[in-house]
């Protein structure tokens, strides 16, 4: 080989190598994590009767760029209830939160309560959202 070709072979080579190693540290979408979003933080159910349970949807949006996975859900206090419809969520979609709250766990205590309900996701910035709710419960009665 030629002295030009090998000095030309060379410097392809390290051309080549060095666009691989630039390619290997970008950041791709696959890679890119998920971002949560709740389209509430703070909800008032209002005043309820101690009689029966109330329930309401919200919505966990991921408005990162890789996928979002639900991890878990949990509540502050039996009684109230929280689930999800999807546990993976795609970037820019959302999926429906239902949270109930039963006044009938405290077997018809009246006042006012907070509650707070947990959802753990894979957004390394915000491992875990809340959302905190608030319920006046009376006699029924009193709603008459």
């Amino acid at each position: 080989m030629k002295p030009e070709r090998a000095v030309i072979s060379g410097l392809m080579g390290g051309l080549l190598a060095m666009l691989l190693l630039a390619a290997a540290g970008c950041s791709t979408v696959e890679n890119s994590p998920g971002q949560i979003e709740l389209s509430a933080t703070d909800f008032d159910f209002g005043t309820v009767p101690n009689n029966r349970p109330v329930s309401e949807v919200f919505q966990v949006r991921n408005v990162g760029q890789g996928v979002l996975e639900i991890t878990g859900v949990s509540t502050s206090c039996g009684c109230t209830t929280a689930s999800v419809d999807a546990r993976s969520i795609a970037p820019g979609e959302a999926t429906g939160l239902t949270v109930t709250y039963d006044p009938q766990v405290h077997d018809g205590e009246t006042g006012e309560f907070l509650r707070i309900v947990y959802v753990r996701s894979s957004d390394p910035d915000t491992p875990e959202a809340s959302l905190t709710i608030r319920v006046t419960v009376v006699d029924p009665e009193a709603l008459e």
